[in-house]
């Protein structure tokens, strides 16, 4: 059996206040591309062994709850992959992040996905960066190390510290790509200005390697 390396939180969870639903404005732009991402197979779940794959986010100023120099941003909630579509039960707000510590604010009914960290290190290394996905596809994931794209070591796992300094390194001073994650098995991320010109990229990534 495959051994999946995803779906375990690494973070510190102890900064996790529980509340209510997110309103439907704060994940519903979001929700329309990770509906088209979850029919791609690109987010979902390894039914051998029920473990979620994919997450995604994108900015919001969440300075109403906590007011801090971190971009702010509501992302997809752990072990959601399952599911065809979201809720606000399902969605987490990040108000703040210590990368080196492994910390996380987050606000919601549900945590923040086990790669949230990574997310907080995209947008933390690029103001212009607004959306952030990562999705899982074994045979893009792999035509893309065929291809020399950009990547992360083998050696670093998701969910570190390490992971999250390898991506600022990956995406250096661009405000737009994709790269893929070496050491962790059809890991796949992009980022972009807008939720609209990351699902482009993600659509055109699908077509280049899966047509």
């Amino acid at each position: 059996m495959k051994v999946i390396d995803d779906g375990v939180i690494k973070y510190d969870r102890s900064n996790f206040s529980q509340c209510g639903a997110l309103l439907a404005d704060e994940y519903e732009a979001l929700e329309y591309w990770r509906k088209k991402l979850y029919q791609m197979n690109l987010i979902g779940e390894y039914p051998e062994v029920h473990i979620g794959f994919g997450n995604m986010s994108t900015l919001r100023d969440y300075s109403c709850y906590h007011s801090n120099t971190h971009p702010q941003f509501v992302i997809t909630g752990t072990q959601t992959g399952k599911y065809a579509d979201l809720n606000g039960l399902q969605y987490t707000r990040v108000l703040d992040y210590q990368i080196d510590q492994l910390k996380i604010q987050m606000m919601g009914a549900i945590e923040a996905s086990s790669e949230a960290l990574t997310h907080a290190a995209i947008y933390a290394a690029n103001p212009n960066i607004t959306a952030v996905f990562h999705i899982h596809s074994n045979e893009i994931w792999k035509k893309m190390i065929e291809d020399k794209s950009d990547f992360t070591c083998e050696s670093i796992p998701y969910g570190t510290v390490e992971m999250a300094h390898a991506t600022q390194a990956c995406i250096k001073n661009k405000d737009s790509g994709v790269f893929c994650m070496h050491g962790h098995e059809d890991g796949i991320v992009i980022y972009a200005r807008s939720l609209e010109e990351a699902g482009s990229l993600t659509v055109s990534l699908y077509q280049k390697y899966m047509n």
